[in-house]
């Protein structure tokens, strides 16, 4: 029992990771045109547009929904890591009543 509720805790934290990783990468590659997210062959031919060129239509991507998602899965991933610790203070609690 104590064992199924310690590894609902990991697959918790790893399904939170797996989205925050999501979101991350989202948030990361927003204000990149869909032409240039592809890594190019050569970095030396890629142009880079001066920092005053204001970003083309279609570029800006919602930055908001990934931030929250990203936010929503740490506390996730936080309660599913107290539930791990929960778990193992268990385990010990009841190794030390055995012994």
């Amino acid at each position: 029992m104590i064992h199924s509720v310690l590894n609902e805790g990991v697959k918790g934290m790893q399904a939170s990771q797996r989205e925050m990783q999501k979101a991350a990468h989202e948030i990361a590659s927003t204000n990149i045109p869909a032409s240039t997210q592809a890594a190019p062959q050569n970095p030396a031919d890629a142009a880079i547009p001066p920092v005053s060129e204001p970003p083309k239509s279609g570029t800006v991507g919602n930055i908001a929904e990934p931030i929250v998602e990203l936010k929503r899965q740490e506390l996730l991933f936080t309660a599913s890591a107290a539930v791990v610790s929960t778990a193992n203070k268990t385990i010990g609690s009841l190794l030390d009543v055995k012994s």
